[in-house]
Formats: C-alpha cells, structure tokens, sequence
C-alpha cells in the first residue's frame, strides 16, 4: 500500500457544524475514494467508525493568553493551533502529501520532505484587512490593521513552501498568486447533493441567516439583518421574523432576541431550520471565500436574497437563482419580494438547485484536487 496522504486540521471537521468543518470533511471524504487518507486533527475528535479515513486526534488545549503572548511577532490564529504533538506526529510518518487546512497549522508540516498542498479556504490577511476598514471601533481596527500585517507575512512564507494552493475562487486565486503561490488550483465550495433533499420554499414569513457567529464578519452580518433589513421588510409584511443559526451568538445576537428575532446556537443540523425559512438573507460585506452556507439553502431549494459581496465566487445570476441587493434597503425589498411572490420564490428555488447539482456537488468540486494527490503519488 503507498504511503497515505495526511490532512491537518486545527479542529475537528466532526460533527460539520461549519462551513470550515464541512469543508474539511467533505474533501476528505473525496480523497479518501481515490487513495489512502488519514486526518489529524486538534482536540476532541468524535468517534467515526464510519469515515473511510483514518483519524488522528491530538490533544490540544491553548489558553487565550497563552495564544497571546505568542502571537506577538506572528498571527494570532496560527499561535492558537501551534502544537508540538502536530508536529512529532507529521515528523514520524511518511507520507505521499501533506494537506493544510488554512495556512495557520502549516508549520506542522516544517520537517516534512513530502509536497505540501495548502487549502486556503479565505485569504486570511484580506479578512483582517476588510475587519479593519468596517470596525467602528478606533483601538479594534488598530488591531486588525496589526494582525492583518503579520497574518499577510505568514502568508506569504506559506505560500512559498507550498508545492500547490487550492483556492475557492478565481478572486482568491488571484490575491494568492500576487502574495506568491505557484501551482493553483481553483477548488469551490460546494455542497453535498445526495444529502441534501429539495423541496418548493416553506410558506409565511419568516427569514434566517446561518454563520458561525465567532467570526465578526458573519455576526456584523446578522446584525445588520436584525437592526436594519428586518425593520424595513417589516413595513411592508409586518408578521416577517428572523432566525439567527450558528455557532457562538454570543450577547450581542442574545440581546436582539424578541418577538421577530429568535436565535438557535450550536445546533447539529441547520436544515430544518432552513426549510422552515421563506428565505436566507446574507448581508455579507467581509470575510474572503465562498459561504457554503448559500450552497447549502440552494440545495435545499431555499431562496438566497444576498449582497453581492454574499455570493462571490459562485457562478450565481441575479434575477435567476439569486436576488442580489447592496444596501440594506435593497436587501429589504428583495426579502419583500420573496415572501410575497409564490411563482417567484420557486423559480428561484428550482433554478437554484439545478445550479449546484452542476457546479458545486462535493464529487465535482473536489475532482482537481484528488488528480494533484494522484500525481504526487505518481498514480495516472
């Protein structure tokens, strides 16, 4: 048997409560048809008898001010899952590539004589960058400003060891390659088909947005919704409600619970929540790769009303399989146009899943990158 290919994750893909864990699994997943994959991880690690991969789970425990402290000359993020165990683990094996899931735990891989292939999910300076340009608040856009520095600096020394870097979109592609990455491959977001059954958009009249609410730009996204889309499509359909689903809400969503406004944290599947929603509205205007979350309602059949900034990346058409809509007034009127147009909404519903059985089911997405692994392990 060759040797495996070896995925590095700073957390648990299991359970895929993220768009960051669903990757990581689902291309996992991909690979491990193809070849033998192993997957070590940081942290708990479910059990998964099921998975046609091996798994590793190293232990992990960094403390906030530990993570501080050693992130004063490099990122904050990539001091967080620094781990000694990663290393010596990725050190005693051999291995026909090694897979990086975001650039922070990439260093794990620093003694490796096998490829190094990055999945670079965002491009993680230009996140910090755009934090730092919307913060309202003096010493936290400081901050970013900071981090985005030294995340772009990391970057770049990633990048330059990599032997190839997937990245999610051509827009990415195209920063990655200016910061130094060779050998690219575009490698979307996608969504599982099979998994996902399609149904005609629910009725009423309520709308939802999902994220993992720990990362900013997901919760300035939410609140927006709350404090200014929902008030406007609430003076035309004045029952209109918002379900805010994800991971994290923490007290700034927990103090805009109300009567119109509900908030379901760290649930297992959103789903059930989508499909109980006329629509999904992203008031997405930060952040870097494509939301496997629109994928996800897509797929489902549930009407995506969305900043353009929301969708990019993704082969979407405005008026098609997509209401787009730039300021919160327009996120507003197109919400309004959902939940009171029935041949509407389904129009949208069935374009849209015909779009991403297409383009974006997980089987096709990953095809590329299966091939790259193939060819560092010299299979045709």
């Amino acid at each position: 048997m060759t040797a495996p290919v070896l995925v590095l994750a700073g957390e648990s893909p299991l359970p895929p409560t993220s768009g960051l864990r669903q990757r990581i699994l689902h291309l996992t997943r991909a690979l491990a048809v193809e070849m033998n994959v192993e997957l070590a991880a940081l942290g708990e690690l479910p059990a998964a008898p099921d998975e046609p991969f091996a798994i590793h789970q190293v232990p992990h425990d960094v403390s906030r001010a530990r993570a501080l402290a050693g992130s004063l000359r490099g990122p904050y993020q990539a001091a967080k899952v620094s781990s000694k165990p990663l290393r010596r683990l990725v050190a005693g094996g051999e291995w026909t590539s090694i897979q990086a899931e975001l650039p922070f735990v990439a260093p794990a891989a620093g003694s490796a004589t096998a490829p190094l292939v990055l999945d670079a999910h965002n491009v993680e300076s230009d996140v910090l960058r755009t934090l730092a340009e919307i913060d309202d608040r003096g010493l936290r856009r400081a901050r970013w400003r900071w981090e985005a520095a030294k995340t772009q600096r990391f970057e770049r020394e990633v990048l330059a060891r990599a032997a190839a870097v997937c990245a999610t979109s051509d827009d990415d592609a195209a920063v990655l390659e200016r910061l130094g990455a060779g050998t690219l491959l575009i490698v979307p977001n996608g969504v599982a088909c099979a998994d996902v059954e399609h149904s005609l958009p629910a009725g009423g009249a309520q709308l939802c947005y999902v994220g993992h609410f720990g990362y900013r730009p997901n919760l300035l996204a939410a609140i927006e919704l709350v404090d200014s889309v929902l008030p406007r499509v609430q003076a035309v359909v004045p029952a209109a409600s918002v379900s805010l689903v994800g991971r994290q809400p923490g007290p700034e969503l927990a103090g805009r619970v109300g009567p119109s406004v509900s908030v379901a944290a760290d649930v297992p599947d959103v789903l059930p929540f989508l499909r109980r929603s006329r629509a999904l509205v992203v008031p997405l205007r930060s952040g870097s790769g494509t939301r496997l979350k629109v994928l996800e309602a897509l797929a489902a059949g549930v009407p995506v009303v969305s900043t353009p900034f929301g969708v990019t990346g993704l082969d979407t058409r405005d008026g098609t399989n997509v209401l787009l809509g730039t300021t919160a007034q327009d996120l507003a009127e197109q919400a309004v146009r959902v939940l009171s147009d029935d041949s509407l909404a389904s129009a949208l519903s069935t374009a849209g899943r015909a779009l991403v059985e297409e383009r974006y089911d997980w089987p096709v997405v990953a095809r590329p990158l299966v091939q790259l692994h193939r060819d560092f392990g010299g299979a045709p």
